[in-house]
């Protein structure tokens, strides 16, 4: 019996001597395990009971009427942050984070707009105002902070305007000075790719791929599809190619037989 007692105490002991262990190893303010599984669940728990709304809502809406989207739509979704951000400019011009901002609700305004420039000619109109605001904004926050966020951007902006060589220029420009931010090669490469140029293209996809081995800036599997998508539309073109190669040789065989049988005749 007092060998069971002394069992028990013994192992007692030695838990709570674990516990402080652990305790003690530590550091200040970190977690214990028991917390962090405890702040797990509820994060499940929170998870699961905001998808439960989410499909509850989609439930409802597929339901209910369906509406098309308007132009008008799409401005009551941009107006309000739009004016807010601007008027934290004009009472701070160098507020970076709200100019940056404020460029990036332009553009994205402008080319969400472009979607109805071809039965909206005020739409299309507007549409190019806002990428030209946003493209001074973008150059009103380069002048303070340089980012490789604000010139790929400022880029896409030049893009959308059919300002091609400009576009091209500042992304090659960006991709030198941070070579290792992904966005930017494949942004390059998908210009490159719009203007027939694959073999650029080709080589800024495999930049995006290198400069994202590990997927943490989530451009590594979209550069990959890209890039793989060019290299089998070349292939397949290399193949038409051959193969008309080979009829043409086939045909030129085809005049040559002939003709030495005329002549022996």
């Amino acid at each position: 019996m007092a060998q069971k007692k002394n069992n028990k105490s013994s192992k007692k002991k030695s838990q709570n001597t674990a516990a402080e262990d652990a305790k003690k190893k530590r550091k200040p303010g970190e977690l214990s395990t028991f917390q962090k599984t405890v702040i797990i669940i509820f994060v499940v728990v929170f998870a699961l009971s905001t998808l439960a709304g989410a499909l509850a809502s989609v439930f409802q809406s597929q339901n209910s009427t369906t509406q098309t989207l308007t132009a008008d739509d799409i401005d009551a979704s941009y107006e309000s942050t739009v004016a807010d951000l601007e008027a934290k400019v004009e009472a701070n011009p160098e507020d970076t984070e709200s100019l940056l901002a404020l460029a990036q609700n332009c553009s994205s305004w402008g080319s969400t707009l472009s979607w109805f420039s071809s039965t909206d000619e005020d739409a299309a109109t507007r549409s190019t105002e806002l990428i030209e605001r946003a493209i001074t904004y973008y150059d009103q926050y380069l002048a303070l902070e340089d980012s490789a966020e604000a010139r790929l951007g400022k880029a896409q902006c030049e893009s959308y305007l059919g300002d091609t060589a400009t576009a091209m220029t500042e992304l090659g420009e960006l991709t030198t000075a941070y070579p290792e931010y992904a966005n930017g090669w494949v942004a390059l490469g998908s210009l490159y790719e719009q203007q027939g140029m694959t073999d650029e293209a080709a080589a800024a996809y495999q930049s995006a791929i290198d400069a994202d081995p590990d997927g943490e800036q989530g451009v590594k599997d979209t550069a990959q599809q890209y890039l793989d998508a060019l290299q089998s539309a070349d292939e397949e073109t290399t193949g038409d190619d051959s193969a008309e190669a080979a009829d043409d040789s086939a045909d030129a065989a085809d005049n040559t037989q002939t003709d030495s049988q005329e002549t022996g005749e």
